[in-house]
């Protein structure tokens, strides 16, 4: 008995403690959002942006519930990961502040999703340069893509005692088969008869990569690295063949190594570089008074409202994550609230066209479906130009095709026009490991045809089959139809082959090459507009009606973290995989490109 109360009382005081902990984090958040919405953040005359890009990446800010233990820890910071679009304004903004006088880059690793985005960071910081002012750049560890970033500086500075990570691109695709085979669970693949690109089964029933996999990875991995090498070279002023041979041997990957391969400018320390630049930056302005070191989060709140809307309008529509069935979210496309983020910016007659910006490996086929048909719907209304961010395959890329005009990145992963279903067997694994064994009872021959305890019958599989086929000749006819070409080059150039950007505009799946920017001055064109505001769909939910509805049970709150780590994102693949539904249009395989 006493050990009953014991326990019981142990679990009372957990739950209490919980309850206080929430209701803190509650009042914290509350106390921080009306702290960070005050205006008037003052920034200093002769300031330096410290950009230290130190948080997730993604096309626009996610609030997430992170931010409660920002607060707790004493940090008011309701922007726990960074926007694309809003650092694009940022940098935008500092180019003609005349109280920032350069950007510093601090940053070792950068929490970036892909190359593209890279490339559009990169290209805004190129674009401030043309002001006179300068980039400098400071790294204790310097990852590849963020060496790719800093590389666009005027001058680089390295920790004596860290790295640069310049080893070229390469890239891990994870197999299941043997594991699977331990606990006795078979898996059925299913793909159109020439979709040997579309690999994204593979992993549960090989080993190692097929030669269509091989053959296809090594293809956009040089187109990507061509790209980036070209702009390192140039950018250091050092041969592209020299760069090659340093990176092949491991000749940067030391700081002296670095520094003699004028991949850097000189081996010092943080507070050092700080000196330096405070020194130029008085020599320069002839300004003598102090410098002042402004973080990215402070003069990002100097700017409440990043875009405002005017008369007219062009409407960015964000498509981030994958696609699935229902209701989405920051981080994930549910063709409910995309379909009706579209129609609400094609009933607000203040928009005059559509950004929809397109991040996304894919996912249902049903769901890609259906926002395909509201973009087509929407085409004959406003013009829709798709921004590919780092990834826009499969079915991110159907929602693509019917556009009026696609723009990428040279260095976006996209098409991957294929499809595929799978069938696991969980029977022998039941039977053997845990000794359970089902009967069953049914009215014709394939009333349990979709079972997942015994193998699919000869006829439910010829059905399947005949299923993804289906799906796959009413993708290449839309992706025919909406790009204007023949359905059999389509098919020649499909069969879940993923290209680049680069390669896919010289295929004609892509009109133009740019970034976010790139695609909002198209749709300006199309729609005939010289002065326009920006509006943004779908709607986000600030932190605490996130924290409300998830206590009514009516939404996820979703602890991103500010440091993914290998293994955690191995996790979360793996869940995105096993709530796979019906047949999938999604990115071949579970990718980590370094």
């Amino acid at each position: 008995m006493k050990q009953f109360f014991k326990f019981m009382f142990a679990s009372c005081l957990g739950i209490l403690i919980s309850a206080v902990l929430f209701i803190i984090a509650i009042i914290g958040v509350i106390s921080a959002v009306v702290a960070s919405s005050e205006p008037d953040v003052q920034i200093a005359d002769n300031s330096v942006l410290v950009l230290n890009l130190d948080k997730p990446i993604y096309d626009r800010e996610v609030n997430d519930f992170s931010a409660a233990f920002d607060v707790l820890s004493g940090e008011i910071d309701m922007r726990p990961s960074i926007g694309l679009t809003e650092f694009l304004e940022v940098v935008k903004k500092a180019k003609t502040d005349d109280k920032i006088k350069a950007i510093m880059l601090d940053v070792s690793v950068l929490q970036a999703n892909g190359w593209a985005t890279v490339e559009e960071m990169r290209n805004a910081l190129a674009d401030f340069k043309t002001s006179g002012k300068k980039v400098y750049a400071y790294s204790d560890l310097c990852m590849q893509n963020t060496y790719y970033l800093l590389s666009v500086a005027d001058s680089i500075y390295i920790n004596p005692a860290g790295m640069i990570m310049l080893t070229g691109l390469g890239a891990e695709v994870m197999y299941f088969k043997d594991m699977l085979a331990k606990f006795d669970i078979d898996v059925d693949l299913i793909r159109p008869s020439n979709n040997a690109y579309k690999s994204a089964g593979e992993p549960y029933i090989a080993n190692k990569m097929s030669d269509a996999n091989r053959e296809q990875i090594k293809t956009y991995l040089n187109s990507i690295w061509g790209h980036i090498a070209a702009n390192i070279a140039d950018s250091r002023k050092i041969s592209l063949d020299v760069l090659n041979d340093k990176v092949a041997n491991l000749d940067a990957f030391l700081p002296q190594d670095a520094l003699e391969a004028k991949l850097v400018d000189k081996l010092t320390f943080r507070t050092d570089v700080e000196e330096l630049i405070a020194k130029q930056v008085k020599a320069k302005s002839g300004n003598q008074g102090k410098v002042t070191f402004v973080k990215y989060l402070k003069y990002r709140n100097s700017m409440p409202v990043i875009t405002t809307s005017q008369k007219e309008n062009i409407a960015i529509v964000y498509a981030f994550g994958e696609v699935k069935q229902g209701k989405g979210g920051d981080l994930s496309i549910g063709n409910e609230t995309l379909v009706r983020a579209i129609r609400k910016a094609v009933d607000n007659k203040r928009v005059k066209a559509i950004v929809l910006r397109v991040n996304s490996p894919g996912g249902s086929a049903i769901a890609s479906e259906e926002i395909t048909n509201e973009v087509i719907k929407a085409t004959k209304i406003k013009p829709v130009i798709v921004s590919m961010g780092d990834l826009a395959a499969s079915a991110g890329y159907e929602i693509s095709s019917n556009a009026t005009k696609i723009v990428a990145s040279p260095t976006t992963l996209t098409g991957s026009i294929g499809v595929f279903g799978m069938s696991p067997n969980f029977g022998k694994l039941l039977r053997n490991k845990l000794g359970i064994v089902f009967d069953t009872v049914q009215t014709h021959a394939n009333s349990v045809m979709l079972s997942v305890t015994k193998p699919m019958s000869k006829q439910g599989r010829m059905v399947m089959q005949r299923n993804v086929e289906n799906f796959y000749q009413n993708f290449i006819e839309k992706v025919a139809q909406g790009r204007g070409l023949k359905k059999d080059f389509v098919d020649s150039i499909a069969r879940g082959r993923v290209w680049t950007g680069a390669d896919a505009k010289a295929l004609g799946l892509v009109d133009e090459i740019g970034g976010l920017n790139k695609a909002i001055e198209t749709a300006a064109k199309q729609a005939n507009l010289k002065s326009y505001g920006i509006v943004s769909y779908p709607s986000q939910k600030d932190f605490v009606s996130q924290i409300l509805n998830a206590a009514s049970g009516n939404d996820d709150i979703k602890l991103y973290g500010n440091n993914p780590s290998k293994a955690s994102n191995l996790f979360r693949q793996l869940q995105d995989i096993s709530e796979m539904q019906g047949v999938q249009k999604r990115l071949p395989f579970v990718l980590t490109i370094e």
